[in-house]
């Protein structure tokens, strides 16, 4: 039986999102974002990436941020397996199961899709210092005729931790909104940096915000909706 609480999580959850994600990913299309922001952000630059060797964007947003994700992996697996050594943990089994199943899932899908998608960073392209000639995403797709640089392997490192948010969710708790907080701001920091190093068109960014987004749910429905949180 479909309730109004069911109703209208669906609608925040997957009808708002889903209708917010087709149109940025059409409005950008249609408008050349991602060719006018980089054409931007290159002439910033200088002509050239000033900031793709840069000690902050490279050194530490890129190198240490990626090895900080990996360490909230690391805590949340061996929390995990804590719950099967110790009894009395095994009420939070379910929760962090789900918690390293949707945020390793949503990074393991966007290294997958990096490697069969065939696209291009914009430092490939000869407009930008590479050299290939420019071509669209879904040319690229098609053709498979790029390197593989989409989705955006790195922005996915603070997205895949929109997992928080919906364990959040499942507690009735208010700090989801702090995980929430957490994962769009790392997300958008590691999105921005690998923007400013010629690695993505902020279209890759979109896309991985918007499947790390939608797996967390697809996870969350399977795993954790409808059951009872165990406090």
């Amino acid at each position: 039986m479909i309730t109004q609480d069911s109703r209208l999580f669906w609608r925040n959850h997957l009808i708002i999102p889903l209708t917010i994600f087709i149109a940025l990913t059409t409005s950008i299309g249609l408008s050349d974002l991602n060719i006018k922001l980089a054409d931007a952000l290159y002439a910033w630059e200088g002509g050239h990436w000033a900031l793709k060797n840069a000690w902050v964007t490279r050194a530490l947003i890129h190198e240490t941020g990626k090895h900080i994700s990996l360490s909230i992996a690391l805590l949340s697996l061996i929390a995990l397996i804590t719950t099967y050594i110790k009894p009395q943990l095994v009420k939070y089994q379910r929760e962090l199961l789900y918690l390293v199943c949707a945020a390793a899932g949503s990074s393991g899908l966007i290294t997958v899709l990096k490697g069969i998608s065939h696209v291009s960073c914009p430092w490939d392209f000869i407009r930008y210092g590479g050299d290939l000639p420019y071509q669209t995403i879904l040319t690229q797709i098609i053709h498979t005729s790029g390197s593989g640089c989409f989705p955006a392997g790195h922005a996915s490192g603070g997205y895949a931790w929109l997992a928080f948010y919906f364990l959040g969710v499942h507690r009735n708790s208010s700090w989801r909104w702090a995980g929430l907080a957490f994962a769009l701001g790392v997300g958008l920091v590691f999105g921005i940096s690998q923007q400013l190093r010629g690695a993505h068109f902020i279209s890759h960014d979109v896309w991985t915000l918007g499947i790390c987004w939608f797996f967390s749910l697809f996870m969350y429905k399977l795993m954790l909706l409808d059951k009872v949180s165990v406090r």
